[in-house]
């Protein structure tokens, strides 16, 4: 008898966790992404700022003992009438001279692109601003950080120049944008501060928020401690700030006009499908009715009217979920309704200081700590979790790669 096929479209913590957690002897699994890697988005700040290896930030989505097919290549379109997949492959062919057309048949459908980023429509901010979605973002991120530094080193330049190079600007308060402008303070001001003594209190971090406040999740308390330990490392944060353009060396704000930067940093906002509490994806309004062999799940989805976090937690435990209910789906027992179970969020601001959501007695070294565990727990295998505690040994003794002692 033929195994039920089921294609998952995406590679990140809810595609990679049912790709690998998916009965292959009762399905035919096939994954579809650009990505043949699935990353390890709390680490790629840290990646960004070279505390270790960006090979350590993202796990290959083939394994020798999975049966999978996988496929690189982007999902152009879906026939949900026909159950089709229309894709394009992600490939660069020279013969072709461009990607080349596939069509993808499935019985079940679960579309877990992982973050697509809601730039609101702001002009220019598409083109200019960097994002950090995966490794080759985190890449970019150094890179243009390498750039910059030596830009502002050249012979002539001013000092107003080398402020304006050496800003940068984070678009988002939430844990992403802290814990990005908490590393690159820690870079900036342990680091990079010897490697250019000249450029010392020259380089700048300012977060950008419409919120009137930066890390929504956490209690007030924590986040009056972010913006006191942020204040101490030369981070600006400024709230219900509205950026009306982004251009490749500014941003316009509404109350500031324009201001100049190196980069600008986009971590805020993201597109989601909706869904019911089963994870069935909902039609297009006024029906919404839940269409019973699609689902979707990751940073692109959310359940209507529940307005969960764009966490890998709450990725990973709705891909649980769906796990059991696929795997065990031959019982005659409905499945329950997905609930999210709410566990401890930690966001890093800099300085070995951080925050511990519920825990607001938790400052310090201890909440720092607390972070760079869970951090090491969030990596799927022992291999990984050993080097990546081998660089953190090492940067500790001898500085970090890009910047070492």
């Amino acid at each position: 008898m033929a195994k039920e096929k089921i294609v998952i479209v995406g590679t990140g913590w809810a595609g990679y966790t049912l790709s690998q957690k998916l009965d292959d002897k009762k399905f035919e699994i096939i994954v579809i992404s650009p990505e043949d890697t699935s990353p390890y988005t709390p680490l790629l700040a840290s990646a960004a700022c070279g505390l270790f290896d960006f090979s350590l930030a993202e796990e290959p989505i083939r394994h020798k003992s999975r049966q999978l097919t996988y496929l690189q290549a982007r999902v152009e379109d879906v026939d949900f009438h026909t159950k089709t997949c229309k894709c394009m492959s992600a490939c660069d062919d020279v013969r072709a001279g461009e990607g080349r057309a596939f069509e993808v048949s499935y019985d079940r459908l679960i579309l877990a692109p992982g973050c697509v980023t809601n730039t609101f429509r702001t002009p220019g901010a598409d083109k200019h601003s960097f994002f950090v979605r995966n490794v080759a973002d985190a890449k970019k991120v150094q890179h243009r950080l390498k750039q910059l530094l030596e830009l502002a080193s050249l012979p002539g330049m001013s000092e107003e120049e080398q402020r304006g190079l050496l800003h940068i600007i984070i678009v988002g308060g939430g844990p992403t944008g802290v814990e990005l402008a908490a590393e690159m303070s820690d870079l900036f001001n342990d680091d990079f501060s010897k490697l250019y003594p000249d450029l010392k209190g020259r380089m700048s971090i300012t977060i950008h928020d419409a919120a009137p406040f930066i890390l929504g999740a956490f209690e007030e308390a924590l986040r009056k401690h972010s913006l006191e330990s942020f204040s101490k490392r030369h981070v600006t944060v400024i709230t219900g700030s509205k950026i009306k353009k982004v251009e490749v060396d500014s941003i316009t704000t509404e109350a500031e006009g324009s201001i100049a930067c190196g980069m600008i940093l986009w971590t805020a906002g993201k597109k989601q499908i909706m869904t019911d509490d089963y994870l069935h994806v909902l039609t297009p309004r006024p029906e919404q009715e839940p269409m019973r062999d699609v689902f979707a799940l990751g940073d692109a989805a959310d359940i209507k009217k529940y307005f969960l976090p764009t966490t890998a937690e709450v990725a990973v435990q709705k891909a649980e979920y769906l796990v059991r209910v696929l795997n065990n789906s031959s019982n005659a027992a409905s499945p329950a309704p997905f609930e999210y179970k709410q566990k401890a969020l930690v966001a890093y601001i800099g300085g070995h200081d951080g925050v511990v959501h519920g825990r607001p007695e938790w400052s310090g070294p201890r909440a720092w700590a607390a972070w760079r565990s869970k951090n090491l727990l969030w990596t799927r295998s022992w291999r990984r979790k050993f080097m990546i505690t081998i660089y953190w040994a090492l940067d500790w003794l001898g500085g970090k790669e890009i910047a070492r002692a």
